[in-house]
């Protein structure tokens, strides 16, 4: 009789396993709303950087311009040393050294691209407007709707 009744007392005093199932489930699913919200600031930061790369390019180009003495050629034949003095880094960590486009007048496609920064203009011989922008982390769109312009 004593057995039996101590039986019943550890059988009381535990948890049953659907309950802890449940309790795990419930963990699981918290777990995977955290990494959900994670991944998306992740993103969200990548493309703070990118839009911050592409307003140094935009002042950058935009001061070239001013300077009364340089023409717009010029500054569109010297776009990737701007770019590689402007020591602005990807949001992976490596600089980026040139214009992706190399010397080109549209856009850049954005699979592959994504963090770069690019430039290009209306005319290569006789730019007279440059359009700049980036590709966001999920390389699926531009990480500023319009292109920034800059313009003598």
């Amino acid at each position: 009789m004593a057995d039996k009744k101590r039986y019943k007392n550890k059988k009381e005093e535990g948890f049953t396993l659907v309950e802890l199932m449940v309790v795990i489930a419930i963990i699981g699913i918290l777990a995977l709303i955290g990494l959900r919200v994670y991944a998306d600031q992740k993103n969200k930061a990548k493309d703070s950087i990118v839009k911050g790369n592409v307003s140094t390019i935009h002042t950058l180009i935009q001061s070239e311009l001013a300077d009364n003495m340089a023409s717009t050629s010029e500054v569109w034949s010297s776009i990737n040393k701007i770019i590689e003095s402007s020591n602005i880094h990807l949001p992976v960590g490596e600089k980026q050294t040139s214009n992706i486009l190399g010397i080109d007048t549209s856009e850049p496609e954005k699979a592959g691209n994504g963090g770069w920064v690019f430039v290009f203009v209306d005319n290569v011989a006789n730019p007279s407007i440059f359009y700049i922008n980036g590709v966001n982390a999920e390389e699926t769109d531009w990480v500023f709707e319009n292109h920034l312009e800059a313009k003598k």
